[in-house]
């Protein structure tokens, strides 16, 4: 039985419903009536396609009767018929509203005259919000407050419209709203997705901010608090408060109606219930944006905080404390403080500041320390216990107070101490102990003085993320003061229509296919940079454009603009006519291990080939570059290659640009007024208990 007569036979029951929907919704039924399918033979579990097709013819609607489907197998497909096609929907569960623009919203996530559901709702999920919103030609993938979207829904009926505005640039069967309305999708597949500690936060696409709790304050501690209050309605919006606290290098953002507190001193709870009582205090929305709270309306004491994500640059990632940007590269060993400060500073970083060694582990992503075989030992192996320590190059510093009580250090300091230390040394190494006459072997930290001799892995933090302050200066003679911030409220990819902003980046597909150097000078000679994805993810969203275009017919490759060079074990990126050294990342997807991969693999490949000249082996030695290009037709997930030896390989141009920022000012006026004390109403603190990693070894 073929594929195509099973989908048959399920099409009548679902044309009935179809018909009735038509008939309930006024709209006028389709004229055609013969539909041509392809002819899908199934055979011991494999799919053959052969030239033969099915012919679905439909009765002609009567009335309220269903209509009657017959197919009949032929061997001539060449008379043109229409197409049936079939698609999955990725909007199960997903809810649909038509609402009246906000006053204002945050930074699009995508700008495209290309625009559609399906692409907006693909990177909202991608970036894991919990709302997908459509705007003319933009998306906008929010992250509103949990409680406050699940349990608050009727507030959306203030806001409801009948019209839903323009049809899509990318689908004139689907609404984009217009000037006065938004289109907003609600995504739940990732509210309820967990957060697991225990994951290395590698740099990926990621909102600009999130909802973090709600709190109530008895007092505030103006020594460790700036307070402002905001003077324009259409910048009480969670993200313009964060804006202020950036500013002055504070992490959190907290807001009740205009008021604005930023500070760096919050004492965090356990994420332990997202329904907690304590969350359905803030219930105000904010004046600029009602997806999202500003406080409570009737108790001034009870503030929404936000926290701004980071998005860390490349090389970098998220430290478990999700407070800095932190590369800790293990193939990278200096035998100096001078010389890992001095690496750092050349990645654009400074290395990191820690008072208590422990503390180490909030930065570090636990992979670090658990990598290897650094786990566990048998008995056979434990001598090999003492050549995987792991030696650490930071700076100590006393000036840095770490507030934050919810981290767990599951490694402790080793009981035996050298009495020679280098202050800015750190090793990881297993202790031997004793318990009940059994020798066991537990990881902990101490100083050391041996990173010098063994060469350490330099802890570098992105200098550009700095919230390491907790004492606030006060203001000259109490005086409050109007404050001013720029914030960039909106990107434009210039005149050129063809370009669509992705994130944070503008693309634009030529189609059409040359070699690699020419695609690279194309690119240049538009003011832009051959594509280099930031993130792979950037690939699938790209990848929905390009397969988009129904008149151009490609190999589906398409050149990136790195080269790896096989001599020097590095790639070169080309922001512009110049040439940069990528890092080199532990991230397995990152495009260093990528392009080091693929380019041995087919380079082994051509050198161990039989159909290969000596003459062009010879050369391929000499060589040992290759250009790096993604295959965008790939049925499995995509990633980018570095095998292309020699480049001179056809395919598609796709060039990348940064936007141009839109910007205006936040104004708001500085209070100053003595207050003092955080409390949480009603949370229920667990204890925290410390974990071991121990070997255990017979006597």
């Amino acid at each position: 039985l073929s594929n195509t007569e099973t989908i048959l036979q399920q099409l009548n029951p679902f044309t009935t419903d179809v018909s009735s929907a038509i008939s309930n919704g006024n709209i006028n039924r389709s004229s055609i009536n013969e539909f041509q399918m392809i002819n899908l033979m199934e055979t011991n579990k494999t799919i053959v396609i052969d030239d033969s097709c099915i012919v679905v013819t439909r009765s002609p609607i009567d009335g309220n009767k269903s209509p009657m489907l017959k197919n009949i197998h032929i061997s001539n497909c060449s008379k043109p018929r229409h197409v049936l096609c079939k698609t999955k929907s990725i909007f199960f569960q997903s809810e649909q509203r038509c609402l009246s623009k906000p006053l204002t919203f945050g930074l699009p996530a995508i700008i495209s005259n290309q625009l559609t559901h399906e692409l907006c709702l693909s990177m909202c999920k991608t970036l894991q919000t919990t709302l997908a919103i459509l705007y003319i030609n933009k998306c906008y993938c929010l992250n509103s407050d949990l409680s406050w979207m699940l349990f608050t829904k009727p507030h959306y009926e203030n806001y409801q419209k009948k019209d839903c505005g323009n049809p899509c640039p990318g689908n004139q069967h689907e609404h984009c709203g217009n000037e006065n309305t938004i289109v907003v999708i609600e995504n739940p597949s990732y509210i309820f997705s967990s957060k697991d500690e225990d994951i290395d936060k590698i740099t990926t696409f990621t909102s600009d901010f999130a909802y973090d709790t709600c709190i109530h304050l008895n007092s505030v501690n103006q020594s460790t608090t700036y307070e402002f209050n905001l003077t324009d309605e259409n910048d009480i919006h969670p993200r313009h408060c964060l804006e202020l606290c950036t500013n002055y290098k504070q992490k959190y953002a907290l807001l009740n109606s205009n008021k604005c507190l930023c500070t760096n001193i919050l004492t965090k709870k356990k994420q332990d219930d997202p329904f907690s009582s304590s969350n359905f205090n803030c219930t105000q929305e904010c004046s600029a944006n009602y997806f999202y709270t500003c406080g409570n309306p009737t108790n001034s004491s009870i503030y929404s905080v936000y926290v701004m994500k980071i998005k860390c640059p490349l090389g970098f990632q998220i430290s478990k404390d999700e407070r800095r940007c932190v590369r800790a590269d293990v193939s990278t060993k200096k035998s100096s403080f001078s010389t890992a400060q001095s690496y750092c500073k050349s990645v654009d970083g400074m290395i990191a500041k820690i008072n208590d060694i422990l503390d180490i582990q909030d930065i570090l992503p636990k992979s670090i320390f658990t990598n290897d075989v650094f786990d566990t030992f048998s008995y056979s192996f434990h001598s090999h216990i003492f050549n995987n320590t792991k030696y650490f190059w930071i700076d100590r510093t006393s000036d840095i107070i770490n507030n934050n009580t919810t981290l767990d250090h599951s490694i402790g300091r080793c009981l035996q101490t050298s009495q020679v230390i280098d202050q800015n040394c750190i090793v990881l190494r297993y202790e031997r102990t004793i318990i009940h006459d059994t020798v066991m072997y537990e990881r902990c930290f101490t100083e050391s003085n041996e990173c010098s001799s063994m060469s350490a892995i330099p802890v570098c933090v992105d200098r550009h993320l700095e919230f390491n302050s907790t004492v606030i200066p006060s203001t000259k003679d109490g005086d409050s003061s109007m404050i001013s911030v720029n914030t960039t409220t909106d990107y434009t990819c210039g005149d050129d229509e063809e370009y669509h902003l992705m994130d944070e980046y503008c693309y634009k597909i030529f189609f059409h296919e040359t070699t690699w150097q020419d695609a690279k000078s194309e690119c240049e000679r538009n003011n832009a940079m051959l594509l280099i994805p930031q993130q792979m993810k950037t690939l699938n969203l790209i990848k929905f454009l390009f397969l988009r275009r129904r008149s151009y017919t490609s190999s589906g490759i398409a050149h990136v603009g790195v080269i790896y060079d096989n001599r020097t074990h590095t790639v070169i990126q080309y922001n512009t006519t110049n040439g940069n050294t990528l890092p080199n990342t532990p991230n397995p997807n990152a495009i260093h291990t990528l392009c080091e991969k693929t380019f041995r693999t087919r380079y082994e490949t051509l050198m161990s080939s039989s159909t290969v000249s000596k003459e062009d082996k010879e050369r391929l030695k000499t060589q040992q570059t290759g250009c790096a290009y993604v295959n965008f037709r790939d049925d499995f997930e995509l990633s980018i290659s570095c095998n292309e030896i020699p480049c001179n390989q056809l395919a598609t141009v796709i060039c990348q640009k940064s936007p141009i920022r839109k910007t205006r000012s936040i104004v708001a006026k500085r209070m100053t007024r003595i207050i003092i004390v955080i409390r949480y109403p009603k949370v229920i603190h667990r204890r925290l208990t410390r974990s071991f990693s121990r070997v255990r070894v017979s006597m």
